[in-house]
């Protein structure tokens, strides 16, 4: 079967795909938690959750490397230390648990990240403690749903940092943070080829989305796009948990 017959049958999360990293590249929303939920609904949560870091490594590797300079590196070293303990401890919970509970708790993880990022505005004072702890959830998000952001967004929402060291630093760690559990899976003897390969065919339509979301970004209102994210995420939330606990009834 070659490429672009594989292609047409992956139409879906083709979609999907595309979709986050369009409202990625306009809003600055991240790719894994748009992509996430949308992409359960065609996958097993253990193949969403490494196809969903191998495509955000490639979208952080570039930008690192270009940014890499203005990186906040004592802190992203303290982070560091964190995640490398957090992953095992995530890996232990991915390979233990079944895929309706794996599907659930990705789920409740965007469905509370929503609505902190919507209605909380706690400031956690910056420590190496806080820093480290950070870290530890960080990584064992990353293991168990692909989504190191919201513990590192979080505690940073009020941080300091300017800018452009902000978004160097963000790109940098998770890029670590992606990478860090893409071993752990391969260490844990996780079978990484089924994502492999959906990340193989998934991956043009995360560079076109990407293109045409910096393209199009002056022309589409931000705040209209940010309310139809958080409307589409939710809807899917709320059916994921509908359908596993509707399941889990039978």
């Amino acid at each position: 079967m070659d490429y672009l017959t594989v292609l047409s049958s992956h139409t879906g999360p083709l979609l999907a795909i595309f979709f986050a990293a369009f409202l990625q590249a306009i809003t600055g929303f991240g790719l894994v938690i748009v992509a996430a939920p949308l992409l359960m609904f065609f996958y097993d949560p253990k193949i969403v959750v490494p196809v969903m870091l191998l495509l955000a490594c490639s979208g952080n590797t570039v930008q690192s490397f270009l940014m890499r300079k203005k990186a906040n590196l004592p802190l992203i070293g303290y982070l560091a230390i964190g995640v490398v303990l957090g992953v095992p401890i995530g890996f232990l919970i991915f390979d233990y648990v079944s895929s309706d509970t794996l599907k659930l708790w990705i789920t409740t993880v965007v469905f509370l990240s929503l609505l902190f990022m919507q209605i909380s505005h706690r400031h956690i004072p910056e420590s190496r403690r806080n820093t480290i702890l950070t870290g530890v959830c960080s990584g064992f998000s990353s293991m168990t749903t692909g989504m190191a952001g919201p513990p590192f967004l979080i505690y940073l929402a009020y941080t300091k940092m300017n800018t452009e060291t902000f978004r160097a630093t963000c790109f940098v760690f998770f890029l670590f943070c992606n990478a860090a559990s893409l071993i752990g899976y391969l260490i844990g003897g996780h079978p990484l080829t089924p994502a492999l390969h959906e990340f193989i065919y998934l991956l043009p339509a995360l560079a076109i989305g990407l293109t045409l979301g910096h393209t199009f970004a002056r022309f589409i209102p931000t705040s209209l796009l940010r309310r139809l994210i958080f409307f589409i995420l939710y809807a899917a939330c709320l059916y994921t948990i509908w359908d596993v606990v509707s399941k889990s009834q039978l």
